[in-house]
C-alpha cells in the first residue's frame, strides 16, 4: 500500500531524535584517514594541541533554550560575572534584569513564555493580504507593482503550504484508520492483545483480511512507525494550521507584548532559558561543549562557556529577536555565535544585517545552518543570508551544510541545502550524538547539528590561538577542509550526480586537525 501520510513521519526519523542511549559512537570526532569516516579529526587535533595552554571561549547558543540541569552540561554554562542572581536589579546595566546565563526573548516579566508562533511566510502574507486583497495591479501606481507581484508570489506559496497541511491531515487520518483496522484484525486472528514482528512473520494463518493486515503491520514495524507517532504527526499538522499558518494567531502580542517591527523596543523577555521543552538548543549546546567525561556525549570544545539566548519558537523566529540576541552576545563578551535556523521569508532582514555588521566590527564569528530543504540557496534565498546592508558578504558569517560518515556518492545528507556561493563548508550532520531532554542522550540529524560542529571547531581554534580574528577563523576553516576521495555525489533533493566541490565555497568538509596544522603553518603571531 502507498501511504502519502507516511512521508511526514519519515521526517521525524531523519530530523528528530533517533534513539536514546547512554554512550554513543562519536563518529563525527573521528578522522578520515585513520578511521575511514568523514569526521572532523578532533582526537588527532588535540594531540597537536596537548602542550598548549588554552583560554576559555564564550560561545552564544542562539536557539530555543537549553536544559540547564542536564548532567553533561554542568559547569559549561556561561555565568554573567557582573550580575547578582535573582535580586530583581539590572546590576551590570546592560538592559536585562538577572540575566545570569543569557536571555529569553520569547517571554515576559510575569514568567509567561511563548511556544507557538507563525512562520515568516504567514506574517508576510497577512501583511500584504491586508493591503492588496481587493486590489488589481492596474489600479495601483507603478511604484507599488513590485510589491504587488511579491504579494501574488507569497499568496501562492502560503495557500500551497495550507493545502499541503490539509492533505497531510487527510492522509494521516486514513493511515490511522488503516492502522487501527490492521491492528484489530491481527489481534482477533492471533487471539492476543499484544504481538511481535516475529509472531507475524511465523504466523500460518491464511485469510485475505489477515494477510493484508499482516503485510501492512510488517511495513510499520520495518519503518519504526507506531500508532503514537501517527497520532503525534496528525496533531502537529492540525496545530500548524491553528498556529504556524494562521494569519490571525496573536500569541506574540498576547505574551511578549513588544512591537516586533521596532528594533528600539527592547524592554521585553525574561531570564527563563529552560522552558517549553528546549530539545533543539540542548542538542546544539551539547555538540559544542558537553563535558568530555567519557560518558554520554562529548562536546567538540573542552574550554568553552555557553551563553544561552532563546529566540526560536515552534514557528519562525522573529528578525528582531535574532538581531537583539546577536547584539546581546557581542556586548556581553561572546567570541562565537552558533545558530541553527533558516527561513524563506523575512520581514525585517535589515535588522539582522545590522547586527551581523556590528558583530563583524567587534570580531565575533557567526556560524549558521544552511537549512534542511534540499535546495540550492544560491538560487532560493534563505534568511539570514550573511550579506551586509551594502550587499557585501560579511567576513564573520559562515553557513554550513550537512554531510554523512561514509566517503561515497551519498556523503552529502539528502536534506541539506547547498550552494557554491552561499554555503561555506560541509560538516557531519547525520546520526550525531547529542544530549536530549530529561537528562537523556540520543542521535540527531540535520544541518542544525552540522552548524554547531563548525562553531565547536572555531571555539577550539580561538581557545588555543586567541589572537585569531573572526575573519581569520572563517578563512582557516574554509582553507583547511578535508577533500573527500569521492568526486561525484548525489545532489540533495534528487538522484543526479554532481561534483562535490560545486556544492560549497570550500568544496570540502570542515576538519579541526587540518585547521590546527594550517594555523601552525601560516597564522601564528
Amino acid at each position: 500500500m502507498n501511504h502519502p501520510g507516511i512521508c511526514s513521519l519519515f521526517c521525524l526519523l531523519v530530523f528528530g531524535v533517533l534513539s536514546v542511549q547512554g554512550q554513543s559512537d562519536h563518529w563525527h570526532h573521528l578522522d578520515p584517514e585513520t578511521n575511514g569516516v568523514l569526521g572532523v579529526s578532533k582526537y588527532r587535533a588535540y594531540e597537536l594541541l596537548k602542550d598548549k595552554t588554552p583560554d576559555t571561549v564564550i560561545v552564544a547558543v542562539v536557539d530555543n533554550g537549553v536544559e540547564l540541569s542536564h548532567d553533561d552540561l554542568q559547569g559549561v554554562i556561561w555565568v554573567n560575572p557582573n550580575e547578582i542572581p535573582d535580586n530583581g536589579i539590572d546590576d551590570d546595566q546592560n538592559g536585562y534584569v538577572d540575566d545570569i546565563h543569557g536571555w529569553n526573548f520569547l517571554g515576559n516579566e510575569k514568567g509567561e513564555n511563548l511556544k507557538n508562533e507563525t512562520t515568516g511566510l504567514t506574517r508576510l502574507y497577512a501583511q500584504l493580504h491586508q493591503k492588496y486583497k481587493n486590489t488589481a495591479k492596474e489600479e495601483l501606481p507603478k511604484n507599488q507593482h513590485q510589491e504587488y507581484e511579491l504579494y501574488l508570489k507569497v499568496k501562492t506559496d502560503y495557500l500551497s503550504k495550507v493545502k499541503e497541511r490539509e492533505q497531510s491531515i487527510v492522509n494521516l487520518k486514513q493511515l490511522l484508520i488503516e492502522f487501527n483496522y490492521a491492528d484489530q484484525t491481527i489481534k482477533e486472528n492471533l487471539g492476543n492483545e499484544k504481538y511481535t514482528r516475529t509472531e507475524l512473520e511465523k504466523s500460518k494463518i491464511r485469510n485475505t483480511d489477515f494477510t493484508a493486515s499482516r503485510n501492512f503491520m510488517l511495513y510499520m514495524f520495518d519503518n519504526n512507525i507506531s500508532k503514537s507517532m501517527i497520532e503525534k504527526e496528525l496533531k502537529t499538522n492540525v496545530n500548524a494550521l491553528k498556529t504556524r499558518l494562521n494569519p490571525d494567531f496573536k500569541n506574540r502580542e498576547n505574551i511578549v507584548g513588544d512591537n516586533p517591527d521596532d528594533l528600539e523596543d527592547t524592554d521585553y523577555g525574561n531570564n527563563m532559558l529552560d522552558v517549553r521543552g528546549p530539545y533543539h538548543g540542548t542538542g546544539v549546546a551539547s555538540i559544542i561543549g558537553a563535558l568530555n567525561n567519557d560518558f554520554g556525549v562529548d562536546g567538540l570544545a573542552k574550554h568553552v562557556k555557553l551563553m544561552i539566548l532563546r529566540v526560536v519558537p515552534n514557528g519562525d523566529e522573529r528578525d528582531k529577536d535574532i538581531a537583539l540576541a546577536f547584539r546581546y552576545a557581542v556586548q556581553n563578551g561572546a567570541d562565537i555565535i552558533s545558530c541553527s535556523f533558516a527561513k524563506k521569508y523575512a520581514l525585517h532582514h535589515d535588522f539582522v544585517q545590522l547586527a551581523i555588521e556590528e558583530a563583524e566590527k567587534e570580531g565575533v564569528l557567526i556560524v549558521n545552518a544552511s537549512g534542511n530543504s534540499s535546495e540550492n540557496i544560491d538560487e532560493v534565498i534563505s534568511y539570514p543570508t550573511g550579506y551586509k546592508l551594502n550587499g557585501e558578504k560579511a567576513q564573520n558569517y559562515m553557513v554550513v551544510g550537512a554531510s554523512r560518515a561514509q566517503d561515497d556518492t551519498n556523503l552529502v545528507a539528502s536534506f541539506s541545502n547547498y550552494g557554491r556561493e552561499n554555503v561555506d563548508v560541509f560538516a557531519p550532520g547525520f546520526n550525531i550524538a547529542t544530549c536530549v531532554l530529561k537528562n537523556g542522550y540520543g542521535m540527531s540529524s540535520g544541518t542544525s547539528d552540522a552548524s554547531p560542529i563548525v562553531a565547536g571547531i572555531a571555539a577550539v581554534l580561538k581557545s588555543y590561538y586567541s589572537h585569531l580574528t573572526a575573519s581569520q577563523l572563517k578563512e582557516i576553516i574554509i582553507r583547511s577542509v578535508y577533500i573527500p576521495k569521492t568526486e561525484k555525489v548525489v545532489q540533495p533533493g534528487g538522484e543526479v550526480l554532481v561534483d562535490f566541490n560545486s556544492l560549497s565555497v570550500s568544496g570540502g568538509i570542515a576538519n579541526l586537525y587540518r585547521a590546527v596544522q594550517l594555523v601552525e603553518k601560516e597564522y601564528l603571531k
